[in-house]
């Protein structure tokens, strides 16, 4: 009787294997589940598909906004702007630079830039003021008083970024290093008493400045300028610049 028994149980053993070797494979083919077809779920729950040419692959795919290509490109091209800015350093005399900046750029972040000024001068009331208090302080001798500036240099752009305001308007911008060299024209009087004359001498010209660039030619400049050049009195002079300009990419 127990040997009857034990073949049963062999026997329902290999019948219940059977049975799931059957089952297996019509379980393997089944198709998973769409999400979008479960009871209940929308076209909208179904997850977006994302182009791996678009741009914007990484942003979407990360949830992220990244600072993509510029459209704006200035390799190859050159720039006109006008400017007008102060010189405000000497304590008796104030200038008012105008000027014309002509750009062109060997590559997208170096570029080659000539620059022309005429100041305008504009007495500060000081010297007055002072002689007004003791008649036997004599007018302060300038030494040199700046009518113009010229010069030449190369503009590094080692950084550029993007703005948005409210996410509709997107501008795109410059952080730029200028140094360069030229001449600076001065109304020169070495000592009370001397003839003023006119000089031009070299000068050498540092800088840093902003560039917002508007739809594909616009561009608006904040620049400093920091000019270096020996004084007919002796010592150098260190005259600074701040300006604000409009250009024009062709």
């Amino acid at each position: 009787m127990q040997s009857h028994s034990h073949s049963s149980k062999i026997i329902s053993l290999f019948v219940f294997a059977g049975l799931l070797a059957s089952v297996a494979p019509a379980m393997a083919q089944e198709p998973a589940a769409n999400p979008a077809e479960a009871p209940g779920a929308s076209a909208q729950d179904a997850p977006e598909e994302i182009d791996p040419n678009d741009p914007l692959f990484w942003a979407k795919t990360r949830d992220i906004f990244t600072v993509q290509k510029r459209p704006f490109q200035k390799e190859g091209r050159f720039a006109v702007s006008v400017y007008g800015g102060i010189i405000p350093n000497n304590i008796f005399e104030q200038y008012y630079p105008v000027g014309v900046r002509v750009n062109y750029y060997i590559l997208e972040n170096i570029g080659l830039e000539l620059a022309g000024s005429y100041a305008f001068k504009s007495d500060t009331g000081l010297s007055d003021t002072i002689r007004t208090l003791d008649n036997d302080v004599p007018a302060p001798l300038i030494g040199d008083r700046q009518v113009s500036h010229s010069n030449f240099g190369v503009v590094w752009s080692p950084f550029y970024g993007k703005t948005s305001f409210y996410n509709s308007a997107l501008s795109y911008f410059d952080m730029y290093l200028f140094g360069g060299a030229g001449l600076v024209v001065a109304q020169t009087q070495p000592d009370y008493g001397d003839a003023i004359s006119t000089e031009a001498k070299p000068e050498g010209v540092l800088g840093a400045g902003v560039a917002f660039y508007l739809g594909d030619h616009v561009t608006i400049r904040g620049d400093f300028r920091q000019f270096i050049f020996q004084k007919v009195t002796g010592g150098v002079a260190n005259p600074s610049e701040a300006s604000l300009g409009l250009g024009w990419f062709f």
